[in-house]
Order: structure tokens, then sequence, then C-alpha cells
């Protein structure tokens, strides 16, 4: 799967290439929630947020934007954070026996370029603690994306309230994707563990 995944990353970069040099390919990955399928309580351990947990990060080039806890406080320490941005080379999670979803987002050369000074900025200094009521993967990434002109701007308190969880964020964007015909890669995970679903409203 990852090879495949090398594969349409590298096409699509030959593609831009020949035909329009003012296009780069971001990628917005979403981990799904999940807990112990019935019969495997013994063998799957739980998750962090178990079917609403998940994660979701932002994938540009070769770096890897994750907004990750710390001490993961009831509410944010933004004087002394203890959790906050990390920048990777790779994302974390097993995407052999996980269910994930890649969203490949068209961005400009300036945009590309804004998000990689906010990749180095953001992980050297956090703008805000990572907490379990207040900011989280998926309100962080969104304000990231936010920031280069995808989504409109919200207040941290908006943000957090709108994109609590990561499917929140997710419904959002796949929504957007089709509508405008953006490519999106599906996985589903082992079935050791029930996953969480895109139908429904939450």
């Amino acid at each position: 799967m990852r090879i495949a995944l090398l594969i349409l990353q590298f096409s699509f970069f030959t593609c831009c290439s020949a035909n329009d040099s003012l296009i780069h390919f971001i990628r917005l990955n979403f981990l799904y929630g999940s807990k112990p399928a019935k019969g495997y309580k013994d063998i799957e351990a739980k998750k962090f947020g178990g079917i609403k947990g998940g994660h979701v990060n932002i994938e540009a080039g070769d770096k890897v934007l994750d907004f990750m806890p710390g001490n993961n406080p009831l509410f944010p320490k933004d004087k002394k954070p203890s959790g906050g941005f990390r920048l990777n080379n790779s994302i974390y999670w097993d995407t052999t026996n996980t269910k994930w979803t890649t969203v490949f987002i068209p961005v400009s050369v300036d945009q590309f370029s804004e998000l990689q000074l906010l990749f180095d900025s953001l992980s050297k200094h956090t703008p805000y603690d990572y907490a379990i009521f207040g900011m989280r993967c998926a309100a962080a990434s969104y304000d990231v994306l936010s920031m280069i002109g995808l989504f409109p701007e919200y207040s941290n308190s908006k943000n957090i309230a709108t994109h609590f969880y990561p499917k929140l964020l997710r419904k959002k964007v796949l929504k957007w994707a089709t509508e405008n015909n953006f490519t999106v890669i599906e996985h589903e995970g082992k079935s050791s563990r029930k996953w969480e679903s895109d139908k429904g409203l939450l």
C-alpha cells in the first residue's frame, strides 16, 4: 500500500511539473478511531478516544506535521504547554492494519512555501497547548490550513467547538474533496477492531 501511495505521489508530481508549474499537492491524512471488536478485547488494546479518537496530520513534501498531546491536561496551559506541534519524516501509524483516508489537496507554490515555513516555526514554538477541552489535532490542523488560505480563519474557541475530534473535520474535508474532484485514497483496517465510519452527523 505504501508503494502504491508513493507511485501515486510521483505521478502527481510529474503531471504537475509538466502541465502546471504553479501547483503542488499536500496530503491530509486521517486515522480513524477504533475499539476492540467483539471477541478481541483480550488481544486488542484500547486507544485514546476510542471510536471518536483517531488522528489527523498534514503532509507536504517529505515532512509531516502532527499536533500531539503532552501531559494531556483537561484545559490548556498555553504559557507552559506540554503538548504541541511535532515535525516528522513520515506517518507514524501502521498503514497496513489501520483504517485511514488520505486527501490530496492542490495548493499554489506560494501556499506550499508558506506551509513549509509554518511547519518549521510551529514545530519550534507551539502557539497553544494540547488539551482535552482545548486545541487538539483536528482543530490544530484546520488552523494551519486556514493560515495558508484553504479555509476561513476561526477563533480558537469556534475552531475547538467545530472540530472537536477528527471525524468532524474529516466529513467537511471529504465533502470539499468530492465537490472539487480531489483524489482520495481509503484503506480499511483489520477486522479485529471496530472502526469509526463516516456516516451520521457526529
